[in-house]
C-alpha cells in the first residue's frame, strides 16, 4: 500500500486488514517504535534514523513472507525506495499492489491537519509540512510523487471522495479475485 503522505493509506491499510485477516505493518509505526525507544524528538536522533527504520520495516516484511505469513505492508515511499524491497518480495510470493491516489494540495492539507490534531506526530516523525506551516503560515506540497510503477498487480485507488473503486472491489482484488474485482493496472 503506497501514496502521498496524506492520501489516506494508512487508513485503507487497516481496513483491508481487518477484511482480510491479515497483519498490518505501517512504516509510520515502526518508526514511532524506533523513537519511542530512544525516548528523544525525531528530529534529535542521528541522521541515519530513517535508513534504520525503513531496513527494519522491509526485513519485517521479508520475515513475516518467508514465514508463510501473508500481510498488508504500508508507507509513504516512492517507487525508488519500494525498488529496494519488491523485487524480494516477488521471489517469496506475488506482491499486489494499491495505490491511494490523491492530488498534492489535498493530500498535504490532510497531512497538515494531521500534523495539527497530534502534537504526538511532530515528536515522532519531524514532519516538515508541520514545520514550514508554523513558520511560513504555507501549504507545503512535499514536490512530485513518482507512485510504485512494478510489473505486479497494481490497483489505483481514488481517496478524494472515500474509496473509487470501493472497498468490497479491493478486497477482491487482493484476493486475487479477477471475476470479481474491478480491472486492475499493470
Amino acid at each position: 500500500m503506497s501514496g502521498r503522505p496524506g492520501s489516506g493509506k494508512t487508513t485503507l491499510a487497516g481496513e483491508l486488514s481487518r477484511r482480510l485477516h491479515l497483519p498490518n505493518l505501517s512504516r509510520d509505526e515502526v518508526k514511532e517504535g524506533y523513537v519511542n525507544t530512544f525516548g528523544v524528538r525525531h528530529n534529535e536522533l542521528p541522521g541515519d534514523t530513517n535508513g534504520v527504520v525503513n531496513e527494519v520495516f522491509f526485513e519485517t516484511i521479508l520475515n513475516l513472507l518467508k514465514g508463510h505469513v501473508s500481510l498488508v505492508a504500508e508507507a509513504a515511499f516512492q517507487h525508488k525506495l519500494w525498488s529496494l524491497i519488491v523485487p524480494k518480495i516477488q521471489q517469496l510470493g506475488q506482491p499486489f499492489l494499491v495505490i491511494c491516489e490523491l492530488d498534492a494540495e489535498t493530500s498535504a492539507r490532510r497531512h497538515l491537519e494531521r500534523g495539527l490534531n497530534d502534537p504526538n506526530r511532530e515528536f515522532f516523525h519531524g514532519d516538515k509540512t508541520v514545520a514550514v506551516f508554523k513558520e511560513t503560515g504555507q501549504l507545503s506540497h512535499g514536490g512530485p510523487y513518482d507512485a510504485p510503477h512494478f510489473d505486479v498487480p497494481t490497483l489505483r485507488v481514488s481517496t478524494s471522495d472515500g474509496y473509487v473503486p470501493g472497498v468490497e472491489e479491493i478486497v477482491n482484488f487482493v484476493k486475487g479475485l479477477p471475476d470479481q474485482a474491478v480491472k486492475a493496472t499493470s
